[in-house]
């Protein structure tokens, strides 16, 4: 069965932290859920204001800096959204 953690090519970790992201040059608050290399997964109740292929930029630490990721919608559900990292 081809899902979706197999066809990943990083490990994702758990990562839950508050963000604020923006979509369409506007921000949302939502909770980054898990993050890996590659991606990352973001729930928010602003999930119906993202589309598959909208670009979002997402800030986070990874403890010591503050990074500020930009990747494009890949998938969504009525919790959140998948976001692949460019």
């Amino acid at each position: 069965m081809d899902d979706e953690r197999t066809r990943r090519k990083h490990q994702r970790k758990h990562y839950e932290v508050d963000v604020i992201f923006n979509a369409k040059n506007r921000p949302y608050a939502g909770t980054l859920k898990d993050i890996s290399k590659g991606g990352a997964f973001v729930m928010t109740p602003s999930a119906n204001q993202v589309r598959k292929g909208d670009a979002i930029t997402i800030p986070y630490t990874d403890g010591k800096n503050h990074i500020e990721r930009e990747g494009r919608v890949q998938w969504k559900s009525r919790k959140g959204f998948a976001v692949k990292f460019y």
